[in-house]
């Protein structure tokens, strides 16, 4: 038979116990957890806004006469676990190219939307109007 100082030191802790699984919670820490991408940020200062909410940026020839844009991003969360992304568009339109980079090149006068899009299967998507003059 147990002693009765026995008994009450396992009640003792047993409420203890429950107190601090209350208190502090059980969190099971996943090793090798995929973060998704949540959502992905165009960073370029001279982009707009319009009344719907879509992004456009209009650009003019350079001193060579180039229309280039470089399409400047941010992926969210920072862990992400994939934080690649591709740049899809219109590729019937000949006359213009994104690079896997995000550089937008026109070879005339034109516009276009490009895609961002997370590579991680999240399905997060960014758009942008990008429209060349002259």
């Amino acid at each position: 038979m147990m002693k009765k100082s026995v008994v009450i030191l396992i009640g003792v802790i047993y409420v203890a116990a429950i107190a601090l699984v209350s208190f502090f919670g059980l969190q099971a820490k996943l090793y090798n957890e995929k973060v998704y991408v949540e959502s992905i940020e165009i960073l370029n200062t001279d982009v707009k806004i319009d009344d719907q909410g879509n992004k456009y940026v209009t650009i003019f020839p350079d001193e060579n006469g180039e229309r280039k844009y470089q399409i400047q991003y941010r992926v969210y969360p920072d862990d992400a676990s994939t934080k690649t992304v591709s740049f899809d568009y219109d590729k019937q339109n000949k006359n213009v190219t994104v690079d896997e980079n995000g550089v937008v090149t026109f070879t005339k006068k034109g516009a276009v939307i490009v895609y961002i899009k997370a590579t991680d299967g999240s399905g997060i998507v960014e758009k942008i109007e990008i429209a060349a003059l002259r």
